[in-house]
Protein backbone atom coordinates (compact mmCIF):
# COMPACT_ATOMS: atom_id res chain seq x y z
CA UNK A 1 0.00 0.00 0.00
CA UNK A 2 1.03 3.51 -1.17
CA UNK A 3 1.13 6.73 1.36
CA UNK A 4 -1.31 8.40 -1.09
CA UNK A 5 -3.86 5.18 0.14
CA UNK A 6 -3.82 6.14 3.63
CA UNK A 7 -5.83 9.03 2.91
CA UNK A 8 -7.92 7.29 0.26
CA UNK A 9 -8.93 4.80 3.02
CA UNK A 10 -10.50 7.80 5.13
CA UNK A 11 -11.29 10.10 2.41
CA UNK A 12 -15.27 9.11 2.60
CA UNK A 13 -15.23 10.19 6.80
CA UNK A 14 -13.07 12.92 6.66
CA UNK A 15 -14.85 16.37 8.13
CA UNK A 16 -13.83 19.54 8.52
CA UNK A 17 -12.92 20.84 12.21
CA UNK A 18 -12.33 24.37 13.55
CA UNK A 19 -9.42 25.07 15.90
CA UNK A 20 -8.64 28.37 17.67
CA UNK A 21 -5.57 29.94 19.05
CA UNK A 22 -5.98 29.12 22.41
CA UNK A 23 -6.99 25.44 22.33
CA UNK A 24 -3.85 24.84 19.85
CA UNK A 25 -1.46 26.82 22.40
CA UNK A 26 -2.46 25.04 24.95
CA UNK A 27 -1.91 21.35 23.36
CA UNK A 28 1.50 22.67 22.27
CA UNK A 29 2.64 22.99 25.76
CA UNK A 30 1.71 18.96 26.32
CA UNK A 31 1.38 17.56 22.82
CA UNK A 32 4.29 16.58 20.49
CA UNK A 33 4.88 18.64 17.18
CA UNK A 34 4.22 15.07 15.21
CA UNK A 35 0.94 14.74 17.19
CA UNK A 36 -0.46 18.47 16.87
CA UNK A 37 -3.47 18.42 14.85
CA UNK A 38 -2.94 19.68 11.23
CA UNK A 39 -4.49 22.94 10.36
CA UNK A 40 -4.83 25.92 8.12
CA UNK A 41 -4.63 29.32 9.42
CA UNK A 42 -8.05 31.04 7.84
CA UNK A 43 -8.76 34.05 9.92
CA UNK A 44 -7.57 35.75 13.48
CA UNK A 45 -7.53 33.43 15.77
CA UNK A 46 -8.64 30.65 13.52
CA UNK A 47 -8.15 27.81 11.87
CA UNK A 48 -9.47 24.83 9.96
CA UNK A 49 -8.39 20.73 10.62
CA UNK A 50 -9.94 17.71 9.87
CA UNK A 51 -10.85 14.55 11.81
CA UNK A 52 -12.14 11.01 10.95
CA UNK A 53 -15.39 10.13 11.50
CA UNK A 54 -16.41 11.77 15.11
CA UNK A 55 -13.19 11.49 16.74
CA UNK A 56 -9.68 11.30 15.77
CA UNK A 57 -8.42 14.72 14.65
CA UNK A 58 -6.11 14.18 11.83
CA UNK A 59 -2.17 15.08 13.21
CA UNK A 60 0.53 16.17 11.53
CA UNK A 61 2.31 13.02 11.88
CA UNK A 62 -0.67 11.31 9.64
CA UNK A 63 -0.53 13.69 7.27
CA UNK A 64 2.93 13.40 6.47
CA UNK A 65 2.56 10.01 5.84
CA UNK A 66 -0.27 10.59 3.33
CA UNK A 67 2.23 12.85 1.42
CA UNK A 68 -0.64 14.96 0.36
CA UNK A 69 -1.30 18.59 0.16
CA UNK A 70 -3.36 20.21 2.63
CA UNK A 71 -5.83 21.39 0.11
CA UNK A 72 -6.30 18.26 -1.14
CA UNK A 73 -7.67 16.66 2.10
CA UNK A 74 -9.64 19.54 2.76
CA UNK A 75 -11.29 19.16 -0.64
CA UNK A 76 -11.86 15.98 0.47
CA UNK A 77 -14.34 16.97 3.47
CA UNK A 78 -15.62 20.04 2.10
CA UNK A 79 -17.15 18.11 -1.20
CA UNK A 80 -18.91 15.58 0.69
CA UNK A 81 -20.35 18.88 2.59
CA UNK A 82 -24.52 19.52 1.87
CA UNK A 83 -25.16 22.97 0.45
CA UNK A 84 -25.80 25.43 3.87
CA UNK A 85 -29.57 25.12 4.75
CA UNK A 86 -31.43 27.70 6.63
CA UNK A 87 -35.19 28.19 7.49
CA UNK A 88 -36.96 31.31 7.37
CA UNK A 89 -34.13 33.26 9.22
CA UNK A 90 -32.05 35.83 6.78
CA UNK A 91 -29.78 38.37 7.67
CA UNK A 92 -28.89 37.37 10.96
CA UNK A 93 -28.60 33.93 11.59
CA UNK A 94 -27.15 31.21 13.99
CA UNK A 95 -25.31 28.20 12.86
CA UNK A 96 -24.66 25.13 15.15
CA UNK A 97 -22.93 23.07 12.50
CA UNK A 98 -19.31 23.16 12.56
CA UNK A 99 -18.49 21.08 9.49
CA UNK A 100 -20.26 24.50 7.92
CA UNK A 101 -18.74 27.34 9.49
CA UNK A 102 -15.52 25.32 8.43
CA UNK A 103 -17.43 25.67 5.07
CA UNK A 104 -18.27 28.87 5.30
CA UNK A 105 -14.49 30.20 5.83
CA UNK A 106 -13.23 28.02 2.96
CA UNK A 107 -15.47 29.76 0.75
CA UNK A 108 -18.11 32.90 1.48
CA UNK A 109 -19.78 32.29 -1.29
CA UNK A 110 -21.94 29.46 0.33
CA UNK A 111 -23.48 32.19 2.26
CA UNK A 112 -25.27 33.73 -0.24
CA UNK A 113 -28.71 32.03 0.58
CA UNK A 114 -28.13 34.29 3.84
CA UNK A 115 -28.91 36.96 2.23
CA UNK A 116 -26.95 39.40 4.83
CA UNK A 117 -26.94 43.19 4.59
CA UNK A 118 -23.43 44.13 3.61
CA UNK A 119 -20.74 42.55 3.27
CA UNK A 120 -20.33 39.04 5.05
CA UNK A 121 -19.11 38.91 8.50
CA UNK A 122 -18.93 35.75 10.96
CA UNK A 123 -18.76 35.86 15.16
CA UNK A 124 -17.30 32.73 15.74
CA UNK A 125 -17.83 32.42 19.78
CA UNK A 126 -17.85 28.43 20.20
CA UNK A 127 -17.58 25.70 17.42
CA UNK A 128 -21.12 25.27 17.21
CA UNK A 129 -22.68 28.35 18.38
CA UNK A 130 -21.83 31.23 15.58
CA UNK A 131 -23.74 33.97 14.53
CA UNK A 132 -23.27 35.32 10.65
CA UNK A 133 -24.57 38.34 9.66
CA UNK A 134 -23.57 41.60 7.42
CA UNK A 135 -21.65 44.42 8.33
CA UNK A 136 -25.01 46.77 8.26
CA UNK A 137 -26.90 44.89 10.05
CA UNK A 138 -26.47 46.35 14.11
CA UNK A 139 -29.02 43.45 15.16
CA UNK A 140 -26.37 40.15 14.64
CA UNK A 141 -23.78 41.94 17.12
CA UNK A 142 -26.23 42.68 19.59
CA UNK A 143 -27.40 39.14 18.99
CA UNK A 144 -23.78 37.73 18.85
CA UNK A 145 -23.37 39.54 22.46
CA UNK A 146 -26.06 37.63 23.73
CA UNK A 147 -25.08 34.54 23.06
CA UNK A 148 -21.35 35.62 24.92
CA UNK A 149 -23.16 36.15 27.37
CA UNK A 150 -24.93 33.18 27.59
CA UNK A 151 -22.05 30.82 26.94
CA UNK A 152 -19.87 33.00 29.75
CA UNK A 153 -22.87 32.41 32.12
CA UNK A 154 -22.82 28.58 31.73
CA UNK A 155 -19.28 28.53 32.19
CA UNK A 156 -18.61 27.15 28.25
CA UNK A 157 -15.00 27.82 26.46
CA UNK A 158 -15.53 30.85 23.85
CA UNK A 159 -13.57 30.09 20.37
CA UNK A 160 -12.98 33.60 19.83
CA UNK A 161 -14.92 37.10 20.43
CA UNK A 162 -13.49 38.79 17.33
CA UNK A 163 -15.91 39.00 13.92
CA UNK A 164 -13.83 38.35 10.79
CA UNK A 165 -15.53 40.10 7.63
CA UNK A 166 -15.03 38.99 4.26
CA UNK A 167 -13.51 41.56 1.72
CA UNK A 168 -13.14 41.26 -1.78
CA UNK A 169 -12.16 36.83 -1.29
CA UNK A 170 -10.07 38.15 1.91
CA UNK A 171 -10.75 37.54 5.73
CA UNK A 172 -10.28 40.40 7.70
CA UNK A 173 -11.09 41.49 11.33
CA UNK A 174 -14.07 43.52 11.36
CA UNK A 175 -14.20 46.59 13.77
CA UNK A 176 -17.65 46.49 14.88
CA UNK A 177 -16.20 49.01 17.97
CA UNK A 178 -15.87 51.95 15.20
CA UNK A 179 -19.24 50.88 13.08
CA UNK A 180 -21.78 50.28 16.75
CA UNK A 181 -21.27 53.44 18.77
CA UNK A 182 -23.83 51.96 20.89
CA UNK A 183 -22.31 48.10 21.48
CA UNK A 184 -19.20 49.44 22.16
CA UNK A 185 -19.84 49.36 26.01
CA UNK A 186 -20.84 45.67 26.08
CA UNK A 187 -18.56 45.25 23.57
CA UNK A 188 -15.62 45.77 25.36
CA UNK A 189 -16.63 43.71 28.58
CA UNK A 190 -17.44 40.42 26.65
CA UNK A 191 -14.12 41.05 25.01
CA UNK A 192 -12.45 41.57 28.39
CA UNK A 193 -14.46 38.38 29.97
CA UNK A 194 -13.32 36.14 26.92
CA UNK A 195 -10.20 37.30 27.67
CA UNK A 196 -10.23 36.43 31.14
CA UNK A 197 -11.48 32.56 30.33
CA UNK A 198 -8.53 32.29 28.01
CA UNK A 199 -6.24 33.42 30.46
CA UNK A 200 -7.57 30.63 32.79
CA UNK A 201 -7.90 27.85 30.35
CA UNK A 202 -3.90 27.84 29.45
CA UNK A 203 -3.00 28.45 33.14
CA UNK A 204 -4.88 24.62 34.10
CA UNK A 205 -1.49 23.53 32.09
CA UNK A 206 1.09 25.77 32.06
CA UNK A 207 3.99 24.48 34.31
CA UNK A 208 6.22 27.52 35.09
CA UNK A 209 8.34 26.16 37.69
CA UNK A 210 9.25 28.92 40.12
CA UNK A 211 8.14 31.84 38.06
CA UNK A 212 4.87 32.88 39.40
CA UNK A 213 2.30 32.90 36.58
CA UNK A 214 0.02 35.86 37.26
CA UNK A 215 -4.17 36.18 37.36
CA UNK A 216 -5.92 38.46 35.31
CA UNK A 217 -9.09 39.47 36.93
CA UNK A 218 -12.23 41.68 36.29
CA UNK A 219 -12.82 45.07 37.73
CA UNK A 220 -16.13 47.04 37.19
CA UNK A 221 -15.03 50.66 37.41
CA UNK A 222 -17.36 53.66 38.87
CA UNK A 223 -18.04 54.64 35.34
CA UNK A 224 -19.75 50.94 34.66
CA UNK A 225 -17.22 50.39 32.56
CA UNK A 226 -15.30 46.59 32.87
CA UNK A 227 -11.13 46.67 33.12
CA UNK A 228 -8.37 43.73 33.49
CA UNK A 229 -5.80 44.16 36.03
CA UNK A 230 -3.10 41.74 37.49
CA UNK A 231 -1.08 41.98 40.59
CA UNK A 232 2.93 41.98 40.01
CA UNK A 233 5.11 41.36 42.99
CA UNK A 234 8.13 43.74 42.72
CA UNK A 235 11.32 41.37 42.94
CA UNK A 236 9.49 38.18 41.55
CA UNK A 237 9.71 36.40 38.17
CA UNK A 238 6.43 36.06 36.66
CA UNK A 239 4.23 35.42 33.36
CA UNK A 240 2.27 39.02 32.66
CA UNK A 241 -1.14 38.50 30.78
CA UNK A 242 -1.97 41.31 28.26
CA UNK A 243 -4.30 43.58 31.21
CA UNK A 244 -5.44 46.75 31.20
CA UNK A 245 -3.87 47.70 34.30
CA UNK A 246 -0.64 46.33 35.88
CA UNK A 247 -0.62 46.32 40.05
CA UNK A 248 2.69 46.91 41.42
CA UNK A 249 3.41 45.32 44.49
CA UNK A 250 6.16 46.27 46.58
CA UNK A 251 7.77 43.60 49.61
CA UNK A 252 7.56 46.99 51.68
CA UNK A 253 3.71 46.86 51.52
CA UNK A 254 3.99 49.75 48.60
CA UNK A 255 1.23 49.48 46.12
CA UNK A 256 1.01 51.55 42.54
CA UNK A 257 -0.38 51.36 39.35
CA UNK A 258 0.12 51.27 35.53
CA UNK A 259 -1.66 50.81 32.39
CA UNK A 260 0.06 47.85 30.91
CA UNK A 261 1.39 49.94 27.84
CA UNK A 262 3.16 52.18 30.20
CA UNK A 263 4.76 48.89 32.15
CA UNK A 264 6.12 47.37 28.55
CA UNK A 265 7.32 50.58 28.35
CA UNK A 266 9.69 51.32 31.24
CA UNK A 267 10.68 47.87 31.61
CA UNK A 268 12.07 48.33 28.21
CA UNK A 269 14.34 44.89 27.30
CA UNK A 270 13.90 43.58 30.45
CA UNK A 271 10.41 42.31 29.36
CA UNK A 272 10.38 39.97 26.57
CA UNK A 273 7.56 39.01 24.75
CA UNK A 274 6.92 34.88 25.52
CA UNK A 275 5.61 32.22 22.98
CA UNK A 276 2.72 31.79 24.55
CA UNK A 277 -0.88 31.66 23.21
CA UNK A 278 -2.90 33.67 24.88
CA UNK A 279 -0.36 36.20 25.31
CA UNK A 280 1.83 36.50 28.29
CA UNK A 281 5.55 38.63 28.81
CA UNK A 282 7.91 37.10 31.19
CA UNK A 283 8.91 40.07 34.14
CA UNK A 284 11.68 38.91 35.78
CA UNK A 285 12.99 39.14 39.23
CA UNK A 286 15.40 41.63 38.78
CA UNK A 287 13.26 44.30 37.14
CA UNK A 288 12.91 47.46 39.12
CA UNK A 289 9.74 50.10 38.35
CA UNK A 290 9.53 53.53 39.51
CA UNK A 291 5.75 52.97 40.90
Amino acid sequence: MTETHGLAVVRDRLRLRMFDATALGILDLSTSAEDMPWVQFVAAELYVGLQIGNDAVVTVAQAAAWDVLFADALNAAFESLPPLEIGVDRGVTEITDEQQVAALFLDPSRAAVLEVSGDLVIVPLAQTRVVITGTDDERGFARAIEIADELLAEGSRLTSIHPIGSRDGQWVPFPWRDRFPALVGAISRVTREFGVRAYKEQECVLDAGDVRVLEPKLDKLETGVTATFATWLSGTAALLPVVDNVIIASADGRIGVMGFAQFIEQAGDAVVRTGLVPIRYYVPDALKLTE
